[in-house]
């Protein structure tokens, strides 16, 4: 397991980095308009879709876990289940995004914190991209179930392709077309839409196994639907407090004003590149988990667990290096406006802690995805987004300052590295101990 926790991690790497790139291609690019109004006003469009989105990547994290549970008890029909009722769940949810977006939009830019040209900004690529959802939502689904299958070269090629014509499709319609924010937009829309045809064409693959159980397959189990949405709600709870956390950050640095916004946005942007970096391990940690939970190897997800904690380290602190060496350099691509530039510089050193304390976090979330602990993840998030960030976010809007903003980002990374390691170790490790003993 070991050796196959090595290879997914790769794989997984390779193809999360492809996914923040697409969303620091759109700063990027927008950064090189004359105004930094654009890039904010993505940033706080953002925001929405985190919520319309991300609320809903739930349907990745619970297919992985259980296909990959499916896949380690050698159950086909269980795994083809899963994606059936998943994609249409997934598929009915994006629908219903469509059809409502106009009041989404209204509602949402009315709740914001910004500048009417930020707002107006935001908006056009608001419009642009929710034509995306229901493809957006169906590639979580694919993306979850071909991972649970240990095919990560699957999802790597899908993401590949989808976020290198993303990210040319960036230059295009902005700098050539000056489409800004809508362009932006768009692209991404178009990008997630060729993910999903690649995903179907891939699937036809899967069409003899598939004709081989499915006089079996009860697509419409009242009971199997009851234990997905249980699993899913928890997991949802725990995915919109996460959400909540990150776009209060961001909302309150709006507060401070645009350029203060705009450089947050661009080190936000890089927590996000190095969270996938770390997340190629624990989403391997989710795959494998998931196949030694299924066949009932108790000592196996001991011996793996202790490994991703390592690697997920490792990986954060190769990254903060990589990225804070030549800061001074870096950041001057994101943006031609010095006064965001200099900010940028002057907060980056928080990318260190928030991203060394969220290895433990990012890698525990792995394991308990992996084994379908969806209570426990919504607990251990309750605990650290009201009491270990919201006091201390709110202390720094109070106060004006950005230092103690990004001391709240920190404190909430901590705190879920300790409420689920706190868990893990009682659970996993300290029976064993003491029989050792």
């Amino acid at each position: 397991m070991e050796k196959k926790f090595l290879t997914l991690t790769f794989y997984n790497i390779v193809a999360n980095l492809t996914v923040p790139l697409t969303g620091l291609a759109d700063t990027a690019v927008l950064g090189q308009l004359e105004t930094h109004t654009f890039m904010a006003g993505v940033a706080l469009s953002n925001v929405l879709f985190d919520y319309l989105f991300w609320g809903f990547s739930f349907l990745r994290m619970s297919t992985t876990g259980l296909t990959a549970q499916a896949e380690g008890d050698e159950n086909k029909k269980e795994s083809f289940q899963i994606l059936i009722r998943s994609m249409i769940l997934g598929a009915g949810i994006g629908t219903f995004i469509l059809l409502c977006m106009n009041y989404i939009g209204e509602f949402g830019f009315s709740i914001l914190e910004g500048g009417k040209e930020v707002k107006s900004a935001g908006l056009d690529y608001f419009q642009a991209r929710i034509i995306s959802a229901p493809a957006t939502l169906c590639n979580f689904v694919l993306t979850g179930w071909f991972l649970g299958r240990s095919k990560s070269g699957t999802v790597l090629v899908a993401t590949v392709i989808a976020n290198l014509v993303n990210i040319s499709l960036n230059f295009w319609f902005i700098l050539i077309l000056d489409w800004k924010a809508f362009g932006a937009g768009i692209a991404t829309s178009i990008s997630q839409y060729l993910m999903l045809a690649f995903f179907l064409i891939l699937l036809l693959k899967e069409k003899d196994q598939f004709l081989h159980v499915r006089q079996e397959i009860r697509i419409f189990s009242l009971k199997g639907y009851i234990s997905l949405l249980s699993l899913n709600s928890d997991i949802m709870i725990r995915t919109l407090l996460l959400i909540t956390t990150f776009s209060l950050f961001r909302n309150y640095s709006s507060g401070f004003g645009s350029e203060f916004l705009a450089a947050n946005a661009i080190l936000h942007q890089l927590i996000l590149i190095g969270a996938f970096w770390i997340d190629g391990a624990a989403i391997a940690m989710e795959t494998v988990a998931g196949t030694l939970k299924g066949n009932g190897n108790s000592e196996g997800l001991r011996k793996i667990l202790k490994m991703a904690l390592v690697s997920g380290f490792l990986i954060s602190l190769f990254f903060c290096l990589l990225i804070l060496i030549p800061s001074d350099i870096l950041f001057t691509q994101f943006s031609k406006s010095k006064p965001v530039v200099d900010l940028a510089k002057e907060y980056a050193l928080w990318i260190a802690p928030v991203l060394l304390l969220g290895s433990f976090a990012f890698i525990f979330d792995g394991f308990f995805l992996g084994i379908s602990e969806g209570k426990t993840l919504r607990n251990s998030m309750i605990v650290s987004s009201l009491v270990f960030f919201l006091p201390i976010a709110y202390w720094g809007n109070l106060e004006n300052n950005n230092h103690i903003l990004w001391l709240s980002l920190t404190s909430y990374m901590l705190g879920r590295a300790i409420t689920l390691g706190v868990i893990a170790y009682n659970r996993y490790f300290r029976n064993v101990e003491r029989s050792i003993s």
